[in-house]
């Protein structure tokens, strides 16, 4: 590589440009671009105006962590809620996200070889739109770059926490066949990983085929009782001013409750729908509420739970045993990267990306409570008394246990992608031009569903019943009756992503300290997606089970340039000073207002000294609405509100919701900054300092309807649209309209939900690292890692003339995130020690316990989480016949995640603890991998 294109390079390693897709003519690989810079400090100069982590595929191997997901979980960057899909929970089974400096995982941009990725068809909380990581095969994996903060003026829309770079191997020299297999200490989550990586090299071309197939178990709560049971024995052992609550402890005799003697989850309660009814008006019953032991056993089996503490609700259900923590799945990925070289300037190059994988989420069984009317004249049941001038009214609490088989969610998850390209050089300038297609299908199918049509025609509350295709709900379902009122939810939904990129770059002019390097781009993209719910589904037609589908495209146009110029080199005080300009400007063509925006990035950097790199960078960012914010499809249902009249009654008002997309949605805007020192302070020891913010302003939020009208004296006059429009089907943003009933009550006819801009957001922190090698030691070579993320602040303003929040105070935003690292190597043996750390979390919960005279406390208080750390220690031996075994134990001295306080309601909640802070409940497990070589 000449000199004079050393520093454009460099920044071309820093921004991630699509034009690293190609190897320069020579054929030079990633490693011998990155050494060229002329530093003794490789580090310095991959990290630019702008802190950039690097990830090596043998870090990730001497990590120990089975996914990437782990990987990027672990992150120090990733300090916000991020979610891992193959947990049992949210809409997006077999999903994993990364959300950069807590912005969200739908600010978070994620690209693979210097692309973006179709995003996944849907919403997480049906609502945000993310890229998942959970399908990125490891042994694909060549490093990962994650660039933190804003990076708009490189990427456009999304870039607002951060980038996630995920580079896929280029070359590789023979083949390679991999096998590990993992198993904890106690029983689920046993892993097993397959992988096969071969490479064709001829002399002008450079071929990558990887296959990958990987199954995991799932992972039950039963399977870690004994964490879930501890619930109980802190109630008991907790010191101050608590008591065990009554529905633990006969209060008149001291005794335990008989139905605690073989509970095996703590002071959590079991599920009061098992099998109970309610005749109101005893119409069929000498007793409003109708339960037994002997009936409640038959239907609910091993899972039923004599409540003797209830007066209403004895016939209880263990919902906990069944469920899944984390789910199981098969994925098989195929990777095919290929690269010819016509000529010394010129190369043609292409990747496929396919991955496919089945994923199944284990649920408890399906339960309901829900309110019937019977017309005493006609006998017709239903779930509302409109027409019927006499009626009586029944409640049923039951678990449908006689559901044939375990209760699960079926998943696919199907990716592909392509992309191919050319790169060489016009004359002086490097031209890169690639085109690249994704494709993302998802179906879901949620098995157990209750048809509440069907459920009309079977149910009775007659315990005479005499009709056979009639189900009295005290009694054990038959088979047909089953059969009858059980469904299928399904989803299906699709997203794509077609783009067409071309890149130049080199140098306009030779300036006093050098020359003036610029980058430019320009792009075309368009994305489209449709998320569609079976008809039942979209009606509200199972019970306690919703969804909202959409579909929508856009297209986007985008023109980028950048500039790197000298301004000083090899002068006193300044061995090197060089400005850092981009900008970038997006249009948007779709069907709202966002039209286009521009984004603007200016860096500094400067090495007082040679191995001593001063560096700041300030820009604006933006981000185009989700899509699914926009198009989601409406919903309609019915809703109940009440609230004190002045004179002291109850009023119960029943409207009409309506929830749907909102195309009035505008872009959200922000500002980043960083100012910070990477240093060589000896050939060994090397260290990096970074402060960091990033603002956003009119971020998009969900409005609730509570929110919008929460009764006559509690809404927002704003959104009122009464007599300006007839129904809310027709209001252009989310409001209300009121209507005035006979007895001159302002009624809430209908409300509009929906999302708006409306938040703040700002994150502040600050990162650091530290690096200490030593070589040749006569007992081996040893490599010491340290690296921490501080938050020093996580605001959030829900409204404009909200209060803000502080989320390290309210919301479990853990201020310290870190890991540490010590690896060794003598000849063919080398060991690893990991260390993955997340400090600990504040938040305010309700507070609900018993004080020690037993009087009922209830208050919103301040919880503490203990931190968390996982230890993880591997050992690798090469062998004589290129053959090599790992050997590890990951979270070697068995963590789980930190309790709630035995106070704070959530304590009690599943699943027990905080999801989405990067805890695992696998607890310690042992690993042993196998690599042959040919």
């Amino acid at each position: 590589m000449k000199p004079h294109r050393i520093a454009l390079a460099v920044t071309t390693a820093l921004l991630s440009t699509p034009l690293l897709a190609a190897e320069d003519a020579s054929g030079a690989n990633e490693p011998e671009r990155i050494e060229v810079t002329g530093t003794r400090i490789k580090r310095v100069d991959v990290e630019g105006v702008s802190p950039l982590t690097v990830i090596t595929a043998d870090e990730i191997a001497n990590s120990g962590l089975s996914s990437i997901s782990e990987v990027l979980a672990t992150s120090i960057a990733n300090n916000g809620a991020s979610f891992d899909g193959d947990e049992a929970s949210g809409y997006t089974t077999g999903a994993s996200s990364v959300n950069l400096r807590g912005m969200g995982a739908n600010r978070t941009l994620v690209l693979i070889n210097g692309r973006r990725q179709a995003a996944f068809p849907t919403a997480a909380g049906g609502v945000d739109n993310f890229v998942d990581v959970s399908d990125i095969p490891s042994a694909a994996v060549d490093r990962i770059e994650i660039l933190t903060g804003g990076a708009s003026a490189i990427y456009g829309s999304d870039a607002i926490g951060g980038v996630v770079n995920i580079y896929l191997k280029k070359e590789y020299e023979g083949g390679d066949l991999s096998a590990r297999y993992e198993a904890p200490e106690a029983d689920g989550r046993d892993q097993f990983t397959l992988s096969y990586t071969q490479g064709f090299n001829t002399e002008r071309s450079n071929t990558v085929l990887m296959l990958e197939y990987k199954n995991a178990e799932e992972l039950l709560t039963s399977q870690r009782q004994d964490y879930f049971a501890e619930g109980l024995n802190r109630i008991y052992s907790a010191t101050g001013d608590i008591s065990v609550p009554p529905y633990l402890v006969n209060q008149e005799t001291g005794e335990p409750w008989a139905w605690t003697e073989n509970w095996g989850w703590g002071d959590a309660l079991p599920s009061s729908w098992g099998a109970n009814l309610y005749d109101y008006d005893e119409f069929y019953h000498d007793d409003k509420y109708n339960y037994s032991q002997e009936s409640c056993e038959a239907i609910l089996g091993d899972k039923a739970v004599w409540y003797d503490y209830s007066s209403s609700r004895k016939c209880r259900y263990d919902k906990y045993s069944d469920r899944g923590l984390e789910s199981a799945y098969d994925r098989v990925n195929l990777v095919l990267n290929t690269e010819y070289e016509l000529s010394d300037d010129w190369s043609l190059y292409a990747m496929v990306n396919a991955s496919y994988k089945d994923s199944e989420k284990y649920k408890d069984e399906k339960g309901f409570d829900r309110t019937f009317y019977q017309d005493t004249a006609t006998g017709r049941i239903d779930y509302s008394r409109s027409g019927m001038d006499d009626y009586a009214k029944f409640k049923v609490y039951r678990r449908m246990e006689e559901f044939p088989g375990p209760r699960i969610y079926e998943s696919t998850n199907e990716k592909y992608s392509l992309a191919f390209g050319a790169n060489g050089y016009v004359g002086d300038y490097e031209l890169d031009v690639s085109w690249s297609s994704g494709f993302n299908k998802y179906s879901r199918d949620s098995q157990h569903m209750i048809d509440a049509a069907a459920l009309l025609d079977v149910i009775s509350f007659d315990p005479n019943e005499s009709d056979p295709s009639r189900w009295y709900v005290l009694d054990v379902m038959t088979p047909e009756q089953a059969e009858a009122i059980m469904g299928v939810s399904s989803k299906r939904s699709e997203s794509s992503i077609h783009q067409f990129t071309t890149t130049l770059t080199g140098d306009l002019v030779d300036l006093p300290y050098g020359p003036l390097a610029f980058a430019s781009s320009i792009e075309w993209a368009r994305e489209d997606y449709e998320d569609i719910l079976d008809d039942t589904t979209q009606s509200g037609g199972y019970i306690g089970m919703g969804g909202t589908g959409g579909e929508g495209d856009r297209d986007r146009y985008a023109a980028a340039l950048e500039f790197l110029v000298p301004l000083l080199s090899n002068v006193t005080g300044a061995q090197r000073l060089e400005l850092s300009v981009a900008g970038r400007y997006d249009y948007y063509d779709d069907e709202t207002d966002v039209g286009g925006a521009f984004s603007p990035q200016v860096g500094l950097m400067y090495n007082p000294v040679e191995n001593v790199l001063v560096r700041g960078s300030w820009g604006q960012s933006f981000r185009a609405p989700d899509m699914h914010r926009i198009y989601a499809g409406e919903t309609i249902g019915f809703g109940e509100t009440e609230y004190d009249l002045p004179n002291g009654e109850v009023y119960e008002d029943s409207y009409t919701s309506y929830k749907s997309g909102n195309l009035a949605l505008e872009e959200e805007k922000g500002d980043y900054a960083s100012i910070g020192i990477v240093a060589n302070l000896t050939d060994n020891l090397d260290l990096t300092l970074d402060w960091w913010t990033i603002e956003l302003d009119g971020a998009v939020r969900t409005i609730s309807s509570s929110y919008i009208y929460n009764g006559p004296n509690d809404y927002k006059p704003e959104m009122n649209y009464t007599g300006q429009y007839d129904n809310c089907d027709q209001l252009p943003d989310v409001g209300f309209i009121l209507e005035t009933d006979d007895n001159g009550f302002d009624n809430l006819m209908c409300i509009r939900s929906g999302p708006i801009n409306v938040a703040y957001e700002k994150s502040e922190g600050v990162d650091g690292s530290l690096n200490y090698a030593l070589e040749d030691t006569g007992a081996g070579d040893f490599k010491f890692e340290i690296s921490a993320s501080y938050l020093l602040s996580k605001e959030v303003k829900d409204f404009e003339f909200s209060e803000p929040e502080e989320y390290t105070e309210t919301e479990y935003f853990p201020h310290w995130k870190g890991k540490a690292s010590i690896n060794w190597s003598l000849e063919d043996l080398s060991a690893s020690l990991s260390y993955y750390y997340t400090g600990t979390a504040e938040g305010v919960d309700l507070f609900d316990y018993y004080n020690s005279a037993g009087d009922n406390i209830e208050e919103m208080q301040t919880d503490k989480l203990a931190a968390f750390g996982r230890l993880n220690l591997s050992m690798r031996y090469g062998l004589p016949w290129d053959g090599s075994v790992r050997v590890g134990v990951n979270n070697l001295t068995d963590e789980l995640p930190p309790y709630y306080n035995v106070r704070n309601t959530e304590h009690d909640s599943f699943p027990f603890y905080r999801e989405d802070r990067g805890y695992s409940m696998v607890g310690r497990s042992y690993y042993l991998s196998y690599s042959q070589k040919f």
